[in-house]
This record gives structure tokens, C-alpha cells and sequence, in this order.
């Protein structure tokens, strides 16, 4: 079963990175920085990026240092959260 909302958060990230450089087997655990799929300069546009496609907004000291750019799955699941307060408030 497919993940809506993370096959959206790889589509913001295959915008800024390109989709040559998008891992074959692109999944959940692929890990986003790195330099093995976003360096440094991309992690923070993807964090920008998605801001913009979700209308959420990321602590960038906070999320950052928890772990919330490890991976497509943790984005993904921030994401997921921050909409959920979000139509929960």
C-alpha cells in the first residue's frame, strides 16, 4: 500500500534534487543527508519546500537535531503530525 504523503514529500525533494539523483529504491528508510542523497544547502531547501506544498512550519534547531531529516519516512511522519495538530486545533 502506498503512502500518499510520502510519495508528495519524495516529489518535493526529486524537485530539488532532480530525479537522476533520487535513490533507485526510493523508500521510507532511504536516508535524505548525508551527501548520499541531499547535501546540506538541499536539506534546507526541502525544509523550505515543504513548508510551502504543506503549510506547516518547521522548527529548524529543534526538528533538525531530532532527527526529523534522517530519513523520507521521519519527514514524512513530521509532516503527517504537523498536519494533524493542524486540522485537530
Amino acid at each position: 500500500m502506498t503512502d500518499p504523503l510520502l510519495d508528495r514529500t519524495r516529489a518535493v525533494i526529486e524537485r530539488i534534487a532532480g530525479r537522476d539523483r533520487t535513490p533507485a529504491s526510493c523508500g521510507a528508510d532511504t536516508p535524505l543527508g548525508d551527501g548520499q542523497w541531499l547535501d546540506s544547502v538541499e536539506l534546507v531547501e526541502v525544509m523550505v519546500a515543504c513548508e510551502t506544498e504543506f503549510g506547516v512550519m518547521f522548527d529548524e534547531t529543534g526538528e533538525l537535531a531530532a532527527g526529523a531529516f534522517d530519513t523520507l519516512g521521519t519527514l514524512t511522519r513530521m509532516i503527517r503530525a504537523k498536519l494533524d495538530t493542524r486540522t485537530s486545533s
